[in-house]
């Protein structure tokens, strides 16, 4: 017996640290957050569905990020992030290195190509889109104990819970999805931003279904609000154009705006952007630049290997101990995976444009 839970994230209060008040007409985002243009695929082989997986009606996801040779060959494929199943990003890996692409050109020359995120999705259920809708009876029995011991503040009992979900290796998407707005609403409460971050983003990527709008509504401004403190204005501008296709988001676009105007001022300004890094479970930190000058400082640890993927170009450095990196303009809209030993903690700099 499977039960509905689509009442149980409430709509987060939409109120911003400064008073907002601006047209809702989108701003003028800057060059270096513009859209990234998509290389052209001719073959694209989906994924096969573990047989394990299957059986047990488990669902999710793998995000990956890979170069395109001249020839329109993928290689270098990287696992960027996944719902937490290695068979799923085994799967993922073997059907994108069969995938081709038309060769890109520049100036009459084949060029590299990179990819920085493409997620492929593993679902069950009547509807391959949206997975299994629902919930177990196993699931919501632990779901309701750590919801209660959440609204009395009884931690230890809410990671119990928690734990215990994680543990289970049956689980569909829509209850990972209410796993992670528990989890989120959980490590808000506790004042983790960085927690609540990782959480809501589970969530977004893979929405089972959007028929609950205000709920969505909820989860991508709140990521939105984090990601903008973070420095995370790639991830952001994703965040916003999602925000803006919601119905429900339009007496918000005001502010919306406003907030993306001083992202695209901060981008432009003569400040360097600071981020906080750290190599957890991966042997890598990633993330999407907004600039192309930038050093790697303050490690705690130990790190080795720089990987520079654009969307049309790939290089690797090593690391040496306080690197400042300079990349050609030409280098469009890149992303930066570094690697090191787990546990390393860093700085990404970000410097002002044209210095």
């Amino acid at each position: 017996m499977r039960y509905s839970l689509s009442k149980v994230a409430s709509l987060a209060t939409l109120a911003l640290a400064c008073a907002l008040a601006s047209p809702s007409n989108a701003v003028e985002l800057s060059k270096h957050l513009s859209t990234i243009v998509s290389p052209e695929p001719i073959v694209r082989i989906a994924p096969k569905y573990p047989i394990n997986a299957a059986r047990s009606g488990r669902e999710g996801w793998a995000e990956l990020s890979f170069v395109i040779d001249k020839e329109g060959d993928v290689s270098n494929v990287l696992v960027k992030d996944t719902s937490g199943s290695n068979d799923f990003a085994k799967e993922a890996i073997k059907a994108a290195k069969k995938w081709r692409y038309k060769p890109a050109f520049e100036n009459g020359k084949a060029i590299q190509q990179c990819v920085n995120t493409v997620r492929m999705d593993f679902k069950m259920g009547e509807s391959a889109s949206e997975g299994t809708v629902g919930v177990s009876r196993r699931f919501i029995i632990k779901y309701k104990k750590a919801k209660k011991a959440l609204e009395e503040q009884d931690y230890k009992e809410v990671d119990t819970q928690l734990a215990l979900m994680m543990k289970r290796k049956s689980m569909h998407l829509s209850e990972h999805n209410y796993m992670h707005m528990l989890a989120a609403e959980y490590e808000k409460a506790k004042g983790n931003k960085e927690k609540q971050l990782f959480h809501l983003s589970r969530i977004a990527k893979s929405f089972v279904r959007q028929d609950d709008e205000k709920q969505e509504l909820s989860i991508l401004y709140q990521m939105f609000i984090l990601q903008v403190e973070f420095n995370e204005f790639r991830a952001a501008h994703n965040t916003y154009n999602r925000l803006i296709k919601l119905d429900s988001a339009k007496p918000h676009l005001g502010k919306l705006d406003k907030i993306m105007a001083k992202v695209d001022a901060a981008v432009a300004s003569d400040g360097d952007l600071i981020r906080l890094a750290d190599i957890k479970g991966n042997d890598f930190w990633t993330a999407d630049l907004v600039r192309n000058e930038f050093s790697l400082t303050n490690v705690d640890g130990s790190l080795h290997t720089l990987d520079v993927r654009c969307v049309n170009k790939r290089h690797v450095y090593t690391i040496e101990e306080d690197n400042t990196w300079k990349l050609p303009a030409s280098w469009e809209n890149c992303s930066i995976y570094v690697y090191g030993e787990p546990k390393t903690s860093f700085k990404l700099i970000e410097h002002p444009l044209g210095t």
